[in-house]
């Protein structure tokens, strides 16, 4: 049973290449807490656990969560407790995280699988204006893209998600998870 931890820039594709893999049963994922509004569809518990501020900063102060970051003004993290749950549940849990999340999650946990997934930057804002993205928002989120990028080699996989391959990035990560049975 491993953790793996899946970062990458806005509009890499992180969050449809999970969601895939869930399908066949590869993983299953963590659900962060966040103080992010909810987006339209976004279901409770689901999507995150979404919490006021002040609930937030009440269960970091408790030293429940095992990362902690901000992200475009709102704090998200998971907790230890939802990382306990899944894996009683599945063979593997996988956690989306942005970078300093991903530090976090190495330290507390040494031996999870940490992989990094890009795009170029054309596809990356392409993808965030085609989900809706405002495009201030995603203009904001694409000035981070070369940093994320500067990090890759950290990690124990790198992997290119090519536009209109995304079934070649899936089998990837398969791959990758049937190697930690």
């Amino acid at each position: 049973m491993a953790i793996f931890t899946i970062t990458a820039p806005s509009g890499a594709g992180k969050t449809t290449l999970v969601k895939a893999l869930q399908s066949y049963k590869a993983w299953s994922e963590g659900v962060s807490t966040t103080t992010r509004k909810p987006r339209d569809g976004e279901v409770e518990g689901v999507a995150y656990y979404f919490k006021s501020e002040r609930e937030f900063t009440q269960i970091d102060a408790r030293h429940e969560l095992a990362e902690v970051v901000e992200y475009d003004g709102n704090l998200y993290g998971i907790t230890k407790a939802e990382i306990e749950r899944v894996q009683k549940l599945s063979k593997h849990i996988v956690i989306i995280i942005e970078y300093e999340g991903y530090k976090q999650i190495k330290k507390l946990y040494p031996d999870s699988v940490n992989i990094f997934i890009h795009m170029s930057k054309e596809d990356c804002l392409a993808n965030m204006l085609l989900r809706g993205d405002k495009l201030e928002d995603a203009m904001t989120r694409i000035d981070r893209y070369d940093n994320e990028i500067s990090k890759r080699g950290e990690f124990d996989y790198v992997i290119k998600n090519v536009r209109g391959r995304q079934t070649s990035t899936e089998s990837i990560l398969i791959g990758i998870t049937n190697q930690y049975k």
